[in-house]
């Protein structure tokens, strides 16, 4: 995979994505793509989710219960560690601290032992930031994310004191907003539950006993402000879907301030209406299908509260379900856990087939997960796409049930348009990308993470493809992102560094202290030319020759072996600016990454098929005469 070149290079396959291909019964994954369908008329890329794994785990140590398979999850836990010490959400990626947290905890709770544990140490210890806060990754600005995954990595799994305490305390301390609540970090424009929560835990593991910083009363009045007459929780003063998610997350909250909800028989009865007769549990009231996050959610609420689940041995058997033959866990069970990624990406290369049409003024229930379309083809995988824009997220889900990502808001997107079908709601979309832009300009990868190239591109891309202007966002500030993230080729100067100091490499950062290459170029190219400066945006697209390979396509860093990823990146680039592309050139390059059956890999060292993601982008570059935007 082309995102193996270094540990600490910036990577073009998603983190939230595995790239395992199922085949029937461990086979050959069939060349139609139909072996990726689910049963909720969506598509899936295989494999065990992180988040869902993680989640599976806890719950099931927290109710008594183990996985059937604890060695295998264990094993695919195992394989995330790089050798930096840290974590990546999937082998081959780098480490960040999300997923470094999530497994080491479930491996803790498995009862396995943390490899390399100084290297880790030395790892965590390096992404703190010089305000005290914690980034996602090295040279990334910090957020109250990263910040609680962090601090527990330190304090529950390593057994560390944190370092700069009191230059943490002071950046939590400075999360306060005057409202009382939490931000993402200092300075943010809105309060959020989940601010709260991880705030308030980073605290308790950054510092045990020692009172907060904050004005307390005020943040558990702000909180419990959140209690909906129904009894649970919302996430911020603009929301109006109470939901499992948020309401774990004040009580926990509160819980760590040594207060409780204001009505906590309310809190109680809400959450016990989420689980139905012999079930598990629900996220939103009226929403049918059960999920592992709701049932986490559940009974960690639950049990904070001193009670545990009605029918625990639903929420057992419903786990037992959820669990893969190869280890590991997905949101529900394997056969129906479509998610958006590889459900647009067989919409974008059409390798199911196309069913009966469904009328255009044919809509699901909203209410409802993606469910059965008629059949496998074009008009049922973007019925799910479409169903996957819940009314209770602005964007699109990776999963159903779960938060709304940008990157998985561009596939649906551009999948959509690409196809000619129906697309996303505009209105909606363009109010959640402005909620999404952060204080530096940037976008992060969902509500609260700090910027990025991807998903800064990506916020662009999705409104040129609605038709909106980029002037709905405060485009002064994305520029400033965007040329924070610029090179000039003497060394970048950041806290940390780069790993380009005096190499003379030009061109653009995934984020502005990580090392240039070809993707994050081709991404700031494209950006620079949807706000309206073609001489900029050109001037960025000169440096893409340097990770032009002489055997074809691109590369992530110069002289690097060229790969699926970079090179689609950099073509759709020279596309939208109107530079030349060797059609011929291109194809010999795929061929390269083409199997006999006709899947892709993200690099020629490997042939091996990578899964539909990379079927949707080698397809794409053989095929389309203009590509469509996909970013990873």
């Amino acid at each position: 995979m082309a995102a193996t070149t270094s540990a600490s290079t910036p990577v073009t396959v998603p983190a939230t994505t595995s790239v395992t291909v199922p085949g029937a019964a461990g086979g050959a994954p069939r060349p139609d793509g139909r072996d990726h369908l689910t049963t909720d008329g969506g598509a899936r890329q295989g494999g065990a989710d992180l988040w869902c794994t993680y989640a599976a785990v806890r719950t099931l140590s927290w109710l008594g219960g183990a996985p059937a398979r604890p060695a295998a999850t264990a094993e695919s836990l195992l394989s995330r560690q790089n050798r930096d010490g840290g974590f990546a959400w999937q082998k081959g990626l780098p480490s960040d601290v999300w997923a470094t947290y999530y497994s080491t905890q479930a491996l803790l709770d498995l009862g396995r032992g943390i490899p390399h544990r100084e290297a880790l140490l030395t790892w965590v210890t390096g992404i703190q930031h010089r305000s005290g806060g914690f980034a996602m990754t090295a040279g990334q600005e910090p957020d109250i994310w990263a910040t609680y995954y962090a601090t527990r990595v330190l304090s529950e799994v390593l057994r560390a004191a944190v370092p700069r305490a009191e230059a943490l305390a002071e950046w939590l301390t400075a999360t306060q907003r005057a409202d009382g609540g939490l931000g993402w970090y200092p300075g943010a424009g809105e309060s959020d539950v989940r601010a709260c929560y991880y705030g308030a835990t980073a605290w308790r593991a950054a510092f045990g006993s020692r009172a907060p910083g904050w004005r307390t009363g005020a943040l558990a009045g702000w909180l419990n402000a959140r209690q909906t007459a129904a009894g649970g929780f919302v996430f911020d003063e603009g929301s109006t879907a109470t939901c499992l998610w948020a309401t774990f997350r004040a009580v926990r909250a509160l819980d760590a301030l040594g207060a409780r909800p204001a009505r906590e028989q309310d809190c109680l009865a809400w959450i016990d209406g989420r689980q139905g007769p012999g079930a598990a549990f629900t996220r939103w009231e009226g929403y049918p299908d059960a999920d592992v996050w709701a049932s986490f959610s559940a009974v960690g609420a639950l049990q904070t509260l001193g009670r545990e689940p009605r029918d625990r041995a639903a929420v057992l058997e419903f786990l037992g379900r959820c669990e893969l033959p190869e280890g590991g866990f997905s949101y529900r069970e394997g056969s129906a856990a479509g998610d958006s990624l590889a459900t647009a990406a067989l919409l974008l290369t059409g390798a199911a087939g196309r069913a009966d049409a469904v009328p255009d003024d044919e809509r699901p229930d909203d209410r409802r997960p993606p469910g059965p379309g008629p059949g496998p083809g074009a008009d049922g995988l973007a019925r799910w796409l479409r169903a996957a824009h819940l009314p209770y997220e602005g964007g699109v889900m990776y999963m159903p049930g779960r938060g709304a990502e940008i990157r998985c808001t561009l596939w649906a997107v551009s999948a959509l348009a690409f196809s000619g079908l129906p697309g996303l709601d505009a209105g909606r979309l363009t109010g959640w990308l402005r909620r999404l832009q952060n204080s530096d300009g940037g976008f992060g990868y969902w509500h609260g993470r700090a910027s990025d190239m991807v998903s800064t591109v990506s916020a662009l891309e999705i409104l040129h493809q609605l038709g909106r202007p980029p002037e709905v966002l405060d485009t002064d500030a994305l520029r400033a992102f965007l040329d924070s993230c610029a090179a000039d080729g003497g060394g970048d100067g950041s806290e940390g560094g780069s790993g380009n100091e005096g190499d003379g490499t030009a061109g653009h950062r995934y984020t502005p202290g990580s090392p240039v290459t070809c993707a994050a170029t081709a991404q700031a190219a494209r950006a620079l030319h949807l706000l309206g400066d073609p001489a900029a945006a050109r001037a960025a697209a000169d440096h893409l020759q340097r990770y032009a390979s002489r055997i074809g396509g691109y590369a992530s860093a110069p002289r690097g072996v060229p790969d699926l990823a970079s090179t689609y990146q950099a073509v759709r680039t020279r596309q939208l600016l109107g530079l030349p592309v060797d059609g011929a050139e291109l194809r010999r390059f795929t061929a390269k990454l083409r199997g006999p059956a006709g899947h892709y890999s993200w690099s020629p060292l490997t042939r091996e098929a990578a899964g539909p993601l990379a079927d949707a982008l080698g397809t794409l570059l053989d095929r389309a005469e203009r590509l469509p935007p996909l970013n990873l």
